[in-house]
């Protein structure tokens, strides 16, 4: 088979064509046996086992942003072609490339855990139907910072190839090696949240352009003058608050306790009843000994809000797992009568218990 260079075809032109370069690079090369075994151990995995493909099904439930792209970094040199000499490198390298296109995009991540499904599938509808699904790219890539899959350019864009998210990860380019960033990072941390993450692109901090006849000396002593009036915005929208909040004292609500519906489990023997659906619900009798009768009429209530909220939620899931079964059993050219008529059967508890209590999903 002729290569990419062979043909006529520039070297430096297309993302396809170096594609094509490198996996005919690897043919007569060499590779240890971890690499082999990477390999057959990455080949083996379902293309959408994006956990195990890059050996972090054990912790998928727990792993950070940075145990990904650590991951990343050690099945990537592992399969790359360039590196890795067995025949069958370049197919799992892609498929590494492709589980961090994925693990590695806070939405696409979480819209995985969600379904369980490939989001860039023709099968991905619950990302269309999520109302805001479109509002990063219409608002011109600003929904997200550069290097994190605006359209146009970065990491996770849909049209970037295994070699280029490789050179951006490990050469920068926007990606997170050679420097991640290039700049520092500031962290707002309120109420024991995730936090709120500020980074500044590009090195240094910038410099202000010297007025005439103004010595440079004298410019850059104002320097932090004005970095602390930038920070003021963010002061008086976030700290002023907390601050507000820290004395602010009067009669306080007391918080809300454990309930469990429909059955007693102990501790939770005390029997109350939403006031709407009548749903007999459970609650400890030591979290409700001091409360009012008004405090009582307000705990009915929101454990009727909690109820119809947790039902919701699950008839969602019912629902996600019964379409995943349909296109499962759709295939690509032929319908699999049994697989559908299973996915026809299973049973949806809590949309029905909905749906009987006259509340629409």
């Amino acid at each position: 088979m002729p290569s990419a260079t062979a043909s006529g075809a520039d070297t430096g032109g297309s993302a396809r064509a170096r594609d094509h370069d490198h996996k005919q690079g690897n043919q007569g090369r060499t590779y240890t046996a971890e690499q082999e075994k990477a390999v057959i151990r990455i080949r083996r995995c379902a293309p959408t086992a994006f956990y195990d493909i890059l050996a972090l099904e054990s912790v998928k439930t727990t792993c950070t942003e940075s145990d990904i792209k650590k991951a990343y970094r050690k099945q990537s040199l592992l399969t790359h072609p360039d590196k890795n000499g067995h025949d069958k490198a370049d197919e799992a390298f892609k498929m590494v490339s492709r589980a961090f296109g994925v693990l590695g995009d806070k939405e696409k991540r979480e819209q995985f855990d969600r379904t369980g499904g490939d989001p860039d599938s023709r099968f991905g509808q619950a990302q269309a139907q999520n109302p805001f699904s479109g509002f990063a790219s219409r608002a011109g890539g600003g929904g997200r910072p550069p290097g994190f899959g605006a359209r146009g350019g970065g990491m996770f864009d849909e049209d970037v190839s295994p070699e280029e998210m490789f050179a951006r990860f490990f050469g920068g380019g926007g990606g997170f090696g050679g420097g991640g960033f290039g700049g520092p990072e500031f962290v707002f941390n309120f109420g024991g949240g995730p936090g709120i993450r500020v980074h500044q692109f590009g090195g240094g901090r910038p410099r202000g352009r010297p007025r005439a006849g103004q010595p440079q000396g004298q410019q850059q002593e104002q320097n932090p003058l004005s970095n602390l009036i930038s920070l003021l915005p963010i002061l008086l929208f976030f700290v002023l608050p907390m601050i507000t909040s820290l004395f602010s004292f009067g009669d306080s609500t007391p918080a809300t306790p454990r309930m469990v519906f429909d059955n007693p489990i102990h501790p939770f023997t005390h029997a109350r009843a939403t006031p709407n659906y009548k749903v007999p619900y459970f609650v400890n009798p030591a979290d409700i000994s001091k409360h009012t009768d008004a405090q009582l009429d307000r705990l009915d209530q929101t454990a009727e809000v909690s109820l119809v909220r947790q039902l919701r939620s699950q008839c969602e899931n019912e629902i996600a797992y019964k379409r995943r079964l349909r296109e499962n059993a759709m295939g690509f050219f032929f319908q699999d009568d049994e697989k559908m008529a299973h996915a026809n059967a299973v049973k949806m508890p809590s949309c029905d218990r909905l749906g009987t209590m006259g509340i629409r999903r």
